[in-house]
């Protein structure tokens, strides 16, 4: 099986055909199938029906050719990897079923689990999301620990686990494709739920690109803050208005530049200045005043 790309150099050596670490003194045996069951915990949520029907019919021609990977508990197993093979398997209406048997802790078993699917690529962005969250709230284990598990940048951890903070009635469209993991990260930079839902509609509506979802995002949160900014301005005292002018006006001429002054909440003074530059060696000049 070809590693998918991202997941670390050399990885692939370490990976079986199941995107499970091979064990020398790994032995295949066969279980009754009614004493296996699922991993409650299994990233994957999602399965294909139709696919799974395709698979039993395989299994009855020809039987099961990978066997599946499990973790004893007690006189019972949980599946580790194969979880689809065994659906199948009970479906084509097998009692017994090919298994190697692994002696793992619960947080090996959830995190060859994961590593199975990622490189299957079965898991969609959410349930990816999710798994990744279980494992550092369940095991503590920090973010460069588990990139390193997983064999992926630190980075794509951290912002695979942010798409667990958008809207949930956002979730299922992500699950079935009508948003990607790219739409979803250009969401979160709303803040507000509604308007992630909003502006969540008009992105699938114009069926955009992960790059105009960025740059209409963008837009949304600009004009907002435009509209925020002239209605405080709006709510000042005349005196208050006035006084501002006088001090953009003594700032232009102390730095050369045009210089505004926004205040965003009347009641406290909060705000913040904005000087225009014309060019890198302008804006060096400024700099240069300020400091």
């Amino acid at each position: 099986m070809a590693v998918k790309k991202g997941l670390g150099k050399g990885l692939g050596a370490l990976i079986s055909s199941d995107g499970i670490p091979e064990n020398k003194s790994d032995s295949v045996t066969e279980l009754k199938i009614n004493d296996v069951s699922p991993n409650t915990k299994q990233p994957r949520k999602n399965f294909d029906e139709e696919s799974i029907a395709e698979l039993a019919e395989s299994i009855k021609e020809n039987g099961i050719i990978q066997p599946i990977i499990v973790q004893r508990k007690k006189d019972k197993y949980i599946i580790v990897a194969g979880e689809r093979r065994w659906r199948a398997a009970r479906l084509a209406g097998l009692k017994l079923v090919p298994a190697i048997i692994r002696d793992l802790t619960d947080r090996q078993t959830m995190e060859q689990a994961l590593i199975e699917n990622l490189q299957r690529e079965d898991l969609n962005p959410m349930e990816t999301a999710f798994a990744m969250q279980n494992l550092l709230k369940e095991y503590k284990i920090t973010q460069e620990q588990l990139a390193k598990k997983i064999g992926v940048p630190r980075a794509t951890v951290a912002n695979t686990i942010r798409l667990t903070n958008i809207d949930e009635s956002l979730q299922d469209f992500i699950v079935s494709g009508d948003l990607t993991a790219g739409h979803a990260k250009a969401l979160l930079s709303l803040k507000d739920k509604e308007e992630q839902r909003q502006v969540a509609d008009i992105i699938m509506a114009k069926d955009m690109s992960v790059r105009q979802a960025e740059e209409f995002v963008k837009n949304f949160s600009e004009k907002k803050e435009s509209k925020s900014g002239s209605k405080a301005q709006k709510a000042l005292d005349p005196q208050v208005k006035l006084s501002i002018k006088e001090v953009e006006t003594r700032l232009k001429k102390s730095l050369g530049s045009r210089v505004k002054i926004k205040i965003s909440d009347p009641s406290t003074g909060k705000g913040k200045i904005v000087i225009d530059y014309k060019d890198n060696e302008d804006l060096d000049r400024i700099i240069s005043i300020l400091s």
